[in-house]
């Protein structure tokens, strides 16, 4: 319940938002104010969140997997400071940041005084522009500081950059240490990302494994039920609902296409699952993966191909675009276009090559012996 409010609250804040700005415009707020205000609740949110963060995250021992900007087909890829970055053609709000916390010294007082500092930048900034400007920096000034408060609520819970650490984390001493990798977890989540799964595989073993990292790497491997039991186990230590969720559902829907389960009963396990959790609606989790693969188990293969060719372009990362490449074939071996299904089994192999998934779902090709 909890977790389906949390998907909820954006639109309830700008729904409040948008309600008390039409109602100030209405007694007589200047339209360069109102003006301002939208403006600063749209740099409030991510822009200035992401800039922050590119700038702070290696004071508290934060590693980049990689940056990327934008959904849809590919505009560009590179590497900036090492950094893998890629740009999409499809605007959106903010850049996307995978990345993972590092042992470093003092992590707890490094956390402390980044997200101080964060909330520091939004709502100084705010209430200075709020209190000595007029007009348009006046509404700015407005607009961070409903931003502020929006980003403390969702955020409240999160261990970096929440007001959660801010007030709650000095007095816990023991906090943060499930959230703390080994260097070398942090390096094997890196690889796996990038789709290099035996190297993330190798660095995994060197160091603390950390479960999300290692339920990842079984289902790039085809260990569908370990995955499904190492990504319960996070949910229990407080893992987030949406990633858990993932891998739990991918490794349902790999051991149906390895034939260890009937999509009957893939489905009956996988949609009361997503509803729990509050992943199962479509609108709030667009480009949510395993919704492809239910649309497909539920006979409805047309939708399953139209969703999943989107997000085989999305820009995210080549382990997640390879999956979505298996499922796009899936979905497109189930409508009767096999040889669309091999050119995107072609373009997952492209992208991770050792992605045990693509050999799953071209056994889907052969043709069925037939009934005596």
């Amino acid at each position: 319940m909890i977790q389906r409010l949390r998907t909820s609250l954006p639109w309830l804040f700008r729904a409040v938002g948008a309600f008390a700005l039409l109602v100030a415009v209405l007694k007589g707020l200047p339209a360069s104010t109102a003006t301002g205000c939208v403006i600063g609740f749209l740099i409030g949110q991510e822009p200035l969140s992401d800039l922050w963060f590119l700038l702070t995250h290696r004071l508290y021992g934060g590693r980049l997997n990689c940056a990327s900007y934008g959904r849809g087909r590919k505009l560009w890829s590179g590497s900036i400071a090492g950094v893998p970055v890629e740009l999409g053609l499809r605007p959106t709000s903010g850049f996307l940041f995978p990345w993972g916390l590092r042992p470093v010294r003092a992590p707890r007082l490094r956390v402390w005084l980044a997200s101080v500092a964060l909330y520091g930048l939004h709502a100084g900034l705010g209430a200075w522009l709020a209190t000595s400007c007029t007009g348009l920096p006046r509404g700015i000034g407005f607009g961070l500081l409903f931003t502020s408060v929006m980003y403390a609520v969702l955020s409240s819970s999160n261990p970096v950059d929440s007001l959660w650490a801010v007030f709650v984390m000095p007095f816990r001493p023991g906090s943060l240490k499930v959230d703390i990798w080994s260097s070398s977890a942090v390096e094997a989540e890196r690889l796996l990302f990038l789709g290099r799964i035996s190297e993330a595989h190798r660095k995994l073993d060197e160091g603390r494994p950390r479960l999300l990292t290692a339920a990842g790497i079984a289902l790039a491997e085809g260990r569908y039920e370990e995955a499904q039991q190492l990504a319960l186990e996070d949910l229990e230590h407080g893992g987030s609902p949406s990633t858990v969720c993932y891998l739990i559902g991918m490794s349902l829907i790999g051991h149906t296409d390895a034939g260890g389960l009937s999509p009957q009963v893939a489905a009956a396990r996988l949609d009361p699952f997503l509803d729990r959790w509050g992943v199962h609606n479509p609108q709030l989790f667009p480009d949510f993966l395993p919704t492809v693969d239910l649309a497909r188990f539920r006979n409805d293969p047309h939708t399953a191909v139209r969703v999943a060719r989107r997000l085989s372009t999305a820009v995210d990362s080549p382990f997640r675009r390879a999956t979505a490449c298996c499922s796009l074939a899936a979905a497109l071996i189930a409508a009767g276009r096999p040889d669309e299904a091999r050119k995107a089994l072609a373009r997952a192999r492209e992208e991770c090559p050792e992605l045990a998934r693509i050999a799953d779902v071209e056994r889907l090709l052969e043709p069925k012996p037939a009934e005596l």
